[in-house]
């Protein structure tokens, strides 16, 4: 089995039972796409792609992850043994040469996408503004007969004017979901309840992905690209080039490749759970292994270089080469939370709610320091940025969204 699932092409959560000793495999996609979790106790064994449908028959925290290309393999209650059956590409720096980046990228990036739209007659994109959900676009709308992109902002905010600027000047058909303060509040708990987490940052990032699929929804759409991968594939993160300059590109790699492992929990867990929630298939063609592989033997310095503002050079270089403006192949695009306004309509709502630094208490600061770190500019990303704050979520909105979280249970 080891074998067949390492020579499979494609995201994948399955289980396969052993008629005949009634052991059950369950195996997971090398980056963990698609979710898998399984708990137990001295009478079962249950496994799910999301917690909610363990808590419902009794299961509780601890919930366990199949990690991502590992096999789960359960005998009985008490026998349960995960082991690794397959890994991703590995950095062996074989290009060195922008031109030859390009075209390699070009290649196992078109194949990607061709693979995600073969036959499809109407799709939807996730579309920020930024260049890769802009390219995803961009190529959707040549493969597929009908692409409509959906966006999310709260009303006013740059990621919605730059999305609509763009999309007016590529062509692409677009449709926003504007949120107000009161909308914005009646979505957090739900949000909560959807990718099951709490954490400030997850929590930010998912209100405009969950507002777009939401638009998508009510227009029928079941298939969806997204952008995803591109930063931790490329160097498209601000702080990538301070690794480079004070680490060495040696160390940045380490980090990238951490980023990338990290994935599945990050985001990629996140954003199945908010679009099957809408019954709607996502699809995330930069992490196709072809296009890993193709990232893997680049030398990091066509993509990331010490005091860069843009970094994904290469595949920057490639969307102005299938058409896009330079401009907007090379725009800095805003982290989703700040460019999408829900970073300050969160502060704004928390303090509304009476949530402010006077409800803070030094126990509570305490329990802070202990939480897991989410995403690399929580983990070690702000240790590289002058602004530091940018990525800390204030502990007292914090402490809202954990008190909505305790009265949804």
């Amino acid at each position: 089995m080891a074998r067949t699932v390492a020579e499979l092409d494609g995201i994948y959560a399955l289980a396969i039972r052993d008629e005949e000793t009634g052991t059950v495999v369950l195996a997971r996609d090398r980056l963990g796409v698609r979710p898998m979790y399984y708990s137990e106790n001295s009478d079962l064994v249950a496994f799910a792609s999301e917690r909610k449908a363990l808590w419902a028959i009794g299961l509780h925290e601890p919930t366990l992850r199949v990690l991502p290309g590992h096999a789960l393999v359960i005998e009985e209650p008490g026998r349960v043994e995960q082991v690794k059956i397959t890994d991703l590409p590995k950095p062996k720096v074989t290009v060195r040469s922008i031109d030859a980046a390009v075209a390699a990228y070009e290649k196992a990036f078109l194949a990607s996408m061709e693979k995600r739209t073969e036959d499809v007659q109407r799709m939807g994109i996730i579309f920020s503004g930024g260049i890769d959900s802009v390219l995803v676009a961009y190529l959707a709308s040549r493969m597929v007969p009908e692409v409509e992109c959906y966006t999310c902002g709260v009303e006013g905010s740059s990621d919605l004017e730059f999305a609509r600027q763009i999309a007016r000047r590529l062509g692409l058909s677009l449709k926003a979901n504007e949120l107000s303060e009161k909308r914005v509040e009646q979505l957090v708990p739900e949000i909560i309840r959807v990718i099951e987490d709490s954490n400030a940052g997850q929590v930010e990032v998912a209100l405009p992905v969950y507002g777009a699929v939401e638009l998508a929804k009510k227009d029928g759409i079941r298939i969806m690209l997204t952008g995803q991968g591109a930063d931790e594939l490329f160097g498209g993160y601000g702080w990538y080039a301070n690794v480079a300059k004070r680490e060495g590109y040696k160390k940045l790699r380490r980090r990238m490749m951490e980023d990338l492992s990290l994935l599945y929990k990050e985001t990629l867990e996140r954003e199945d759970k908010i679009t099957m929630a809408h019954s709607v298939e996502l699809r995330e063609p930069f992490l196709d292994m072809e296009v890993v592989a193709a990232s893997m033997a680049m030398d990091l310095r066509l993509n990331v270089k010490p005091d860069d503002m843009f970094g994904k050079r290469v595949h920057r270089r490639l969307a102005e080469r299938l058409g896009i403006p330079k401009d907007i192949a090379f725009r800095v695009k805003e982290a989703a939370q700040h460019g999408s306004g829900v970073h300050g309509m969160l502060e704004s709502i928390a303090r509304k709610n009476g949530f402010d630094e006077t409800a803070i208490t030094s126990g509570y600061l305490r329990e802070l320091q202990t939480k897991e770190k989410m995403g690399s500019s929580q983990r070690y990303g702000y240790l590289f940025e002058k602004e530091r704050k940018l990525w800390v979520a204030e502990p007292h909105v914090q402490m809202y969204l954990d008190s909505i979280a305790l009265k949804t249970g």
